[in-house]
């Protein structure tokens, strides 16, 4: 009988446990270091508790635009006293040493925290935003913010103050020509634009006039909203018929009400503001050009205006909608001109050039003297509102069935129905009771019924039978009845003394 091992099977035992150690050891390990990781969890929440707390002190220096990311030490959690001097592992007492770092992420609107000593700051200056309370402007594919340094144009930092409409300072973009590169900080001179757009932020406006009467010009009260939100408490819905004496229902519309703007709802979406072109269109039908110092373009039918301008898209490699500007549209540019965000109760005065260059003068220039014809009185605002060309608008009378109605426009069919304006039928023009809120027609009258009564004795025929569709402004040499108020009714067909004006929606 044995009475022990031999050597050989010693070794084998040896070999037996070794084997069985190597396969039991990871799972101990891995175990143990989830231990370590609880307790390192554990010390972490109290790290990102306190970086918590200094980042909402210091809330200036952490601009909470989405992507950007700041490396905070735990010695400048120290310093702040946002931890004690010395810091150490809750659970082990382990020392953490003051150099490591927390990673503080802005996404998807929230602060996240991560330790990571290899934190890479990534900051990403919020854009300007100016104390009037206007939406920020949506500069779409290839526009170029720009502010003017008293002389020149300049490519605009848009982390910094490029307009302010509380100073009458519409913010202005551009598209330039085809080849024409800058940097930011570069001069753009007048001749290197192709297309000239100014921001209309969305707004509310206190109601005036609501109920068809007659007061004189007065100060507009507006107020910028934020984003898309709707705060007016007026509704309007459409009216229209092939007989009648109004265009639209409202509920709640009573002098001193507050109004959201109609023209900042572009068929089922709610929009923060629009841009629309600072001078009357020039160019050709094939390319649209908006730019100061040229002869704007005439002689050319409302479709195709309208086909053109929205061929700027694709012209320009824009990604908004590009379209011919509405009635609504230049009511809501009336207004914020008529406000204290604009000239207010000064009226623009008359672009009397007879050969109907833009911006009142053949040079590239001459706009920049002619400021007066600005809806701001300086160059920050829209031009050619008042005299020039008059401007058909994409506002149209139905027939007397109550269909569109194109008259001589050109269109085949009707264009889609957020690209127009529509209002009742009638045969008389000085039923000014067809009119919309907030279109400037019917509220912007001081003497209600009479074809020259409207605010600074502007023009005031409304669209009747045979003539269809609206035009807005006036001619070069309309003198008083000419202005941003004006209104007349025309057929739709090419007419020499006739442009229109595009409206881009990022």
């Amino acid at each position: 009988m044995k009475k022990g091992f031999t050597l050989v099977e010693l070794i084998g035992v040896i070999i037996i446990l070794g084997l069985i150690a190597i396969l039991a050891f990871p799972p101990i390990l891995n175990a143990i270091r989830g231990s370590q990781k609880d307790i390192s969890d554990a010390s972490k929440e109290i790290l990102y508790s306190a970086t918590n707390l200094y980042v909402n002190d210091n809330m200036n220096d952490f601009p909470r635009t989405n992507g950007n990311t700041f490396c905070v030490t735990l010695e400048t959690l120290v310093q702040g006293e946002y931890l004690p001097t010395s810091v150490y592992d809750a659970t082990t007492g382990d020392e953490i040493p003051l150099s490591s770092i927390v990673e503080v992420k802005y996404e998807q609107d929230r602060f996240s925290y991560n330790l990571n000593n290899e934190c890479v700051e990534n900051i990403i200056k919020p854009n300007y935003v100016d104390n009037s309370g206007a939406n920020a402007p949506e500069l779409d594919t290839n526009m170029i913010p720009i502010k003017y340094d008293g002389t020149n144009w300049v490519y605009a930092d848009t982390t910094q103050a490029w307009y302010n409409y509380d100073n009458k300072e519409w913010a202005n973009a551009v598209v330039l020509n085809e080849g024409v590169t800058k940097n930011i900080g570069d001069t753009i001179t007048e001749d290197e634009i192709a297309l000239w757009y100014v921001w209309i932020p969305r707004y509310k406006y206190q109601l005036f006039n609501a109920n068809n009467g007659s007061v004189s010009q007065q100060l507009i009260n507006v107020t910028f909203e934020s984003g898309t939100a709707t705060t007016g408490t007026v509704k309007c819905t459409d009216a229209v018929s092939g007989s009648g004496s109004s265009s639209q229902t409202c509920t709640n519309a009573s002098n001193g009400n507050w109004y959201t703007h109609p023209a900042f709802t572009f068929g089922s979406e709610q929009v923060s503001g629009f841009w629309v072109g600072k001078f009357e269109v020039s160019g050709s039908t094939s390319k649209i050009t908006v730019k100061p110092g040229v002869s704007s373009l005439r002689s050319t039918t409302v479709s195709a205006f309208f086909t053109a301008i929205q061929n700027i898209r694709s012209s320009y490699s824009l990604s908004g909608d590009s379209h011919m500007m509405k009635n609504m549209e230049w009511g809501a540019v009336a207004y914020l001109k008529q406000s204290k965000y604009g000239l207010g109760t000064t009226d623009i005065t008359i672009n009397s050039n007879s050969s109907f260059y833009t911006g009142g003068g053949s040079s590239t220039t001459s706009y920049k003297s002619n400021t007066g014809q600005s809806t701001t009185g300086n160059v920050y605002g829209v031009y050619d509102m008042s005299g020039g060309a008059w401007e058909y608008v994409m506002g149209n009378m139905v027939n007397s069935s109550g269909s569109f109605y194109s008259s001589n426009a050109g269109f085949s069919s009707a264009p889609n129905a957020k690209y127009y304006d529509k209002y009742t039928y009638s045969s008389d023009w000085s039923t000014h009771s067809r009119g919309k809120l907030g279109d400037a027609t019917k509220e912007t009258l001081k003497s209600y019924g009479n074809s020259t009564g409207g605010w600074y004795d502007d023009y005031a025929y409304f669209v009747i039978s045979g003539s269809s569709w609206f035009r807005r402004g006036g001619y070069y040499n309309n003198g008083s009845s000419a202005g941003v108020f004006a209104f007349d009714s025309n057929d739709g067909y090419a007419n020499g003394g006739i442009s229109a004006r595009a409206v881009l929606i990022p």
